[in-house]
């Protein structure tokens, strides 16, 4: 986050401290990554935020920010190229270039900064999006105390396969906030039978919630005689999973 915004620094707007004390285009940002998350292309954890293998293909195959949104959002397949390698975290890099200290570059190889070429791609692909709408006040009270995603985890075999089996991170299974009911959504169309879930927040068991809300609670429990179209939604303040 604190690369991304000293490459694209916050407008006056975006700067705007909410009651919370956080910078309006926080939330923003937030807001609109969230939609990265539900494509596969971010894992958003509590330790940070991590492009998944295909997100960084997806920078390089669509440059244009049009066309990376409207890929994100269509859900379109990225394309296979050459392969590309995540940003590393810095120790990984120290260790590396000390490694490598005795050997001399090549001057064929020409010079990229990944990292930072991959930041302003995503940061300029994300400031257009069509989720960036003026936001009132009201919504961004509401965004104050959300996490930053949130996921269905559970037996959903039937549906998946063996990746629907209590996964952490099944893009399928991420939730969309929805800013007008102050909720988290997520449908689904389930086969008949009957599934348990528990509601994750933040790709991590450290956070997740049961029956009656309850933190590490029981599995909620979900019959279905026929196949049939589920709404899963999620209100973080109260902590209460209703489906419809």
């Amino acid at each position: 986050m604190a690369k991304a915004v000293a490459d694209v620094p916050f407008d006056d707007k975006e700067a705007e401290l909410l009651s919370g004390g956080v910078p309006r285009g926080f939330k923003a940002l937030t807001t609109a990554t969230s939609k990265l998350v539900k494509a596969g292309w971010l894992v958003k954890g509590r330790s940070g935020w991590t492009a998944t293998d295909e997100g960084i293909r997806a920078v390089a195959a669509f440059p244009d920010p049009e066309q990376f949104v409207d890929a994100m959002v269509s859900g379109a397949p990225v394309p296979e190229q050459a392969e590309v390698h995540a940003p590393q975290a810095p120790e990984q890099l120290s260790e590396e270039t000390h490694a490598s200290s005795d050997q001399a570059p090549s001057s064929d190889a020409p010079a990229l900064d990944a990292p930072a070429d991959l930041v302003d791609s995503a940061a300029e692909a994300l400031a257009a999006s069509p989720t960036d709408s003026p936001v009132d006040s009201s919504a961004d009270i509401s965004w104050q105390d959300q996490p930053q995603s949130v996921a269905l985890s559970g037996d959903f075999s039937p549906l998946f396969g063996d990746a629907g089996h209590w996964s952490t991170d099944l893009r399928e299974l991420q939730f969309d906030w929805e800013p007008t009911e102050n909720l988290w959504l997520q449908t689904l169309q389930l086969p008949a039978g009957t599934y348990q879930f528990k509601i994750l927040v933040n790709g991590s068991w450290e956070e997740n919630y049961g029956r009656f809300g309850t933190r590490d609670g029981a599995n909620h429990e979900l019959h279905l005689i026929t196949d049939t179209t589920v709404t899963f939604r999620f209100d973080y303040d109260t902590k209460d999973i209703r489906t419809s």
